[in-house]
Parts: structure tokens; C-alpha cells; sequence
């Protein structure tokens, strides 16, 4: 079992790594921000999403001790922090979880938007190229650029069925006659 930290409110909270997952404990969050945990677990165990995924685990206490804790997989832990309102905090974590829900609305907003800007920008240069390509057709270089590139790609189909044949013959080396 590996752990690592994050940060909340600039308290450090163990990540633990068990069978490949990484969970962190919801109670030292809830401590850190100054929300009521009993509060906190009820809305997580009446949330469509987050109900499936919360368990009872093993994790070490700020005591360094083994304690069963409710946690979340940690690629959780960011979508419960933003259900969390600023007015529930204390008044010392305010700010903080006020920049955090900030930063997340412009992640998801440049999620939806700049993937968006970017498929439009790759679709924009592949209609330049065909038009430009349609352009060329009647030009003799294209012609013979578009021959070679077929030659290239029939070379490259009668290399790897060589190969092919070679790596079998190589078996058929340790083969009884």
C-alpha cells in the first residue's frame, strides 16, 4: 500500500493506493474545510453518481494510526468538492473553495468550448486540402505524386507479406522434417 498527499485548505490528506485505485478519505476533507462530515456523507450516499463508487476502507488517521473511513476513488473527490457550497465552509476555506469552483467551471467550459474550436479548426484545413487538392488533379505532378504515394503503399503491402514469410520459414527452421 503506497500513499501519497494532497492539499485542502493547506491541510495535507493522504491518497491512498489500494489494488491500483487511489481513494482518499472524506472525513479529513470535511474537517479541513470546516463542513459537517454527517452532512457531507448523506449528500454523497443520496447522489446518483457518487452512492455507487463510496466505500469503507482502511486508511491511516492524521494520528498515523489504521482506521476504517468512508472514501471516494480520488477522480471523484473533484466533482463532490464543486457540490459544495462556500456558504457551508468555514469562513477561513471560503476563498479557497470559491477559487476552486472557479477554476472548475472554466476546466468544464474549456472542455466543451476549445475541443469544439479545435475539431472545427482541423475540419477548416482538411476542406482547404481538398479543395486544393481538387484544384490539382488535372496538374501532372499531382498525378505522379498521387502514383507514387499507391507505389509506396503497394511496396510497403509486398515488404510485410515478405516478412511475413520470413518469420514463418525462421519457424519452419525448427521444424522436423
Amino acid at each position: 500500500m503506497s500513499t501519497q498527499t494532497i492539499v485542502v485548505n493547506e491541510k495535507e490528506i493522504l491518497i491512498v493506493n489500494k489494488g491500483g485505485e487511489k481513494f482518499v478519505a472524506i472525513k479529513p476533507i470535511c474537517t479541513a474545510l470546516g463542513v459537517d462530515y454527517t452532512r457531507q456523507l448523506k449528500k454523497i450516499k443520496e447522489d446518483e453518481i457518487l452512492s455507487p463508487v463510496v466505500a469503507l476502507r482502511s486508511t491511516t488517521g492524521a494520528d498515523g494510526k489504521e482506521y476504517k473511513m468512508q472514501v471516494l476513488p480520488l477522480k471523484y473527490i473533484f466533482g463532490w468538492l464543486f457540490t459544495i457550497s462556500p456558504k457551508n465552509v468555514s469562513p477561513e476555506a471560503r476563498d479557497g473553495l470559491i477559487r476552486y469552483k472557479k477554476l472548475c467551471y472554466d476546466a468544464l467550459f474549456d472542455i466543451f468550448t476549445k475541443r469544439t474550436a479545435i475539431l472545427k479548426e482541423k475540419t477548416d484545413y482538411q476542406i482547404e486540402i481538398e479543395k486544393l487538392e481538387k484544384e490539382l488533379e488535372s496538374d501532372e505532378r499531382y498525378i505522379k505524386i498521387q502514383d507514387l504515394k499507391k507505389n509506396i503503399k503497394t511496396a510497403s503491402q509486398r515488404l510485410n507479406a515478405l516478412d511475413k514469410n520470413v518469420v514463418n520459414d525462421q519457424l519452419d527452421l525448427f521444424k522436423k522434417e
